[in-house]
């Protein structure tokens, strides 16, 4: 059985079977472009449990692959598929890890295994973390930053405010509003304590009602 490296012109799924199919071009031969081998619609054996169609070639280059043409019932079968357009993500493998990842230009999708620890990325914005050696689950998107791990317990923080719970203690970072934002809520205060600071007039006010072990500290 001998196989050749070809080139991944274009790629599609058959409707039908939903089998993958990849027009193929093999190393010109001769002196004119059409001395080149080619294969119609060579069905692409992809590593079991992963399905990836192919994206076309373009000013960029294209993908490869190896073709076996010794396979009852076809003129070629496509195996191994590779894109050096995407070989930036090697860059941040080392031994033993493994990434999944998206070949389409500006996809930016990609999903880290490393040591104990999984990665969802999506270009530099949106990061999903699993660590389980630092103890820590995260998940960070458009300036907004939720994590649970050991060293910092829960952590909420967006636009300079952060909310914290760690041993035994609940941290606030930022302005707070009580009740919500005026006018949209009521305010909770004594009946003594009138007008409240930074109520504009008219907006309704709520007597609080004392309860056991709870009170509310502004500072």
């Amino acid at each position: 059985m001998s196989l050749d490296l070809v080139d991944i012109s274009s790629a599609r799924r058959d409707p039908k079977t939903n089998a993958i199919l990849v027009q193929l071009k093999s190393s010109q031969v001769g002196k004119d472009e059409s001395d080149a081998p080619g294969f119609d619609d060579a069905p692409l054996f992809n590593a079991l449990g992963v399905s990836a169609i192919p994206w076309g070639a373009d000013e960029r280059g294209n993908a490869q692959a190896l073709v076996c043409e010794d396979v009852a019932g076809s003129t070629g079968v496509c195996v191994s598929p590779r894109d050096t357009r995407v070989a930036n993500v090697v860059e941040e493998l080392g031994p033993g890890e493994t990434c999944i990842h998206a070949t389409g230009p500006g996809f930016g999708t990609r999903i880290f295994l490393k040591k104990q620890l999984i990665a969802a990325i999506i270009d530099d914005d949106c990061v999903l973390t699993l660590d389980r050696e630092n103890k820590k689950f995260a998940v960070s998107l458009f300036g907004l930053h939720l994590e649970l791990s050991a060293e910092n317990g829960f952590l909420v923080s967006a636009d300079g405010a952060q909310y914290q719970i760690k041993g035994g203690a609940h941290s606030l970072i930022g302005s707070v509003i009580l009740g919500g934002r005026t006018p949209l809520g009521y305010l909770f205060m004594s009946p003594t304590a009138t007008p409240p600071l930074g109520v504009a007039p008219g907006v309704p006010i709520v007597p609080l009602t004392a309860a056991p072990g709870v009170f509310i500290g502004v500072g």
